[in-house]
């Protein structure tokens, strides 16, 4: 049965990004397109940054299933942890009928909600927003070195941070147009922190901190009126900050991941 004649929402939107749209939303989508030049700008644009991550990842595909992801080890685990949590939740019964005090103490021994505990993405993601909370106002001294001296920017940062700092331009796509830079402490590691600006004033920075284990995807946190995208990869965490709707900042994250992401193929590409 076709639903032809349903408005366009965000699932059709989502789909033709992914490549899953069906071939009777296609026409709907092309009406609402029609005469929002901006809106197909920026779906053309997301599609092309899902590509770009699709061939990235290509290689991971073809490598061999690992065995703790199998089916068999999978269930098994999920067995295991079935019988782990009836007993946890049995002793945590028995101490929560003692008392309101072991309640309490029985919620810790089960483990409260503690949805960023542990997790470095949200530490540093903490200090990108604490850095742009402290820049973002200042009118005479929001960075240390000027975006008219730029290559001196990235040559800097970059001897600091120990590799090629890629500095994005946003300018074209976002109406985002480089401020400058500055060094920051970041425990015993460094980190840069990029000012963007747009022509309302409203303020955007990238956070780049080295001494990050490990990977991961895109991760949102929001503090307040203002949000970050942060991610890690290769040994380096990426954070964007803005006091900005959601999905345009997760554009704009997207967009510099991408351009990080192929400066480093290029470098790969030079060795």
């Amino acid at each position: 049965m076709s639903d032809g004649g349903r408005p366009v929402g965000e699932d059709d939107l989502s789909a033709y990004v992914d490549g899953r749209l069906r071939p009777d939303r296609q026409a709907a989508l092309a009406a609402y397109l029609e005469g929002r030049p901006e809106a197909e700008a920026e779906l053309r644009h997301d599609r092309e940054l899902v590509q770009a991550l699709r061939e990235r990842l290509a290689p991971k595909a073809e490598e061999p299933v690992p065995s703790r992801l199998r089916v068999a080890a999978i269930r098994a685990e999920g067995r295991r942890r079935l019988r782990r949590g009836i007993a946890v939740a049995a002793a945590a019964c028995l101490l929560l009928a003692l008392g309101g005090a072991t309640g309490w103490y029985a919620r810790d021994l089960v483990g409260g909600p503690r949805p960023l505990a542990g997790r470095a993405w949200a530490a540093m993601a903490e200090e990108a927003l604490s850095a742009y909370r402290t820049y973002v106002v200042e009118e005479v001294h929001p960075v240390e070195v000027r975006a008219s001296e730029e290559a001196h920017l990235a040559q800097w940062l970059s001897k600091r941070l120990k590799r090629r700092l890629v500095i994005p331009d946003l300018e074209e796509r976002f109406g985002l147009t480089l401020v400058g830079g500055r060094l920051l402490p970041a425990g015993r590691e460094v980190a840069a922190l990029l000012m963007y600006a747009d022509r309302a004033g409203s303020r955007l920075t990238l956070y780049v901190r080295s001494g990050q284990a490990g990977e991961s995807a895109l991760n949102f946190l929001r503090d307040g009126e203002v949000s970050s995208f942060s991610w890690v990869d290769d040994g380096y965490g990426y954070v964007v900050s803005a006091a900005m709707e959601r999905d345009r900042l997760q554009s704009v994250a997207r967009a510099i991941l991408t351009d990080v992401d192929m400066e480093a193929a290029k470098g790969r590409r030079a060795l």
